[in-house]
């Protein structure tokens, strides 16, 4: 709840904003970027997706794991969804993905996507984490912070009980549950293998935090388009802001979500309105086409 009040009160901020904004001002900032930054910018977040598609070949079980070739294209055609759909369109999307492209049953493709999720949120509440050290936050990111910290312990807490007290959970359910739900129990319990390796699990979240720094570059790169020479930490409250805002997706694509995030955030960091909604909207243009416009080639 508090991601999403948060996500309606930027939008309403910047429809305020916009209200007494020189869209002139904006348009000249638009022109004055300079390309190659911004290429730089879209190739940062294009390697989101080969880490993406990494991160799930690990997370899949060994005796179904698909080609990196094939994974690839199931994390490019997941993205697509997930930019261009409703909440959990894109999450549906995935699943059947994996399972009609990638060849895994439907629990072991439930399981990689409980534990994706898993590990985006961890990643996220580092990246709010980080930003804490590095900079005074807002009122109301801190409180964001706390609430996502919660629902992330909880949804850890409960994969971990599951991961390695599966098989209880199993011989509990059978005076309730039918022997077909019993088996995808089971099949479920032992897709979740990586929350009880070190090894796999630790490579796994090393990956989800690859894919936030390769945003955090991909923020500097447009910044630096733009003439901008902040500090590195901005890029990091900028991409706080945006975890925070598009935690559960107000409209399809974040759109409008997305770009207030953003002017907040510079906002706050003292950069001129104008110049700060250009940035957020060449940012999220970059965004798009890195990580939705892909998915179209591999879904045709």
């Amino acid at each position: 709840m508090v991601p999403r009040i948060a996500g309606l009160a930027i939008i309403v901020a910047l429809v305020v904003a916009l209200r007494h904004l020189d869209l002139g001002r904006v348009a000249t900032s638009l022109v004055a970027t300079r390309p190659l930054w911004l290429l730089l910018a879209c190739a940062s977040y294009f390697a989101i997706l080969p880490l993406w598609a990494l991160l799930w070949c690990l997370l899949a079980p060994p005796s179904h794991r698909p080609s990196f070739a094939r994974m690839f294209g199931v994390i490019a055609s997941t993205s697509s969804v997930l930019n261009t759909t409703p909440m959990l369109v894109g999450e549906a999307a995935g699943v059947v993905f994996l399972v009609t492209r990638a060849g895994l049953e439907r629990a072991a493709a439930l399981s990689v996507l409980a534990m994706d999720q898993l590990l985006v949120g961890i990643a996220k509440v580092g990246v709010l984490t980080l930003a804490t050290w590095l900079l005074v936050l807002p009122l109301w990111m801190e409180r964001g912070l706390r609430a996502l910290s919660v629902v992330v312990a909880l949804l850890l807490a409960g994969l971990m009980a599951f991961a390695w007290g599966s098989s209880a959970f199993v011989r509990m359910a059978t005076r309730w549950l039918p022997p077909r739900a019993e088996r995808v129990l089971h099949a479920l319990g032992a897709a979740l293998a990586p929350l009880r390796s070190p090894s796999r699990g630790g490579g796994a979240l090393a990956l989800a935090l690859l894919k936030k720094l390769a945003e955090v570059i991909a923020i500097v790169c447009v910044q630096r388009a733009f003439g901008v020479m902040l500090p590195p930490s901005s890029a990091v409250l900028v991409l706080a802001a945006l975890n925070l805002a598009t935690l559960l997706p107000v409209v399809p694509g974040n759109v409008g979500v997305y770009e207030a995030a953003v002017v907040v955030a510079y906002g706050y960091l003292g950069i001129d309105p104008a110049r700060a909604l250009a940035m957020a909207l060449v940012q999220h243009a970059c965004y798009f086409a890195a990580l939705a416009l892909p998915g179209y080639w591999s879904l045709a």
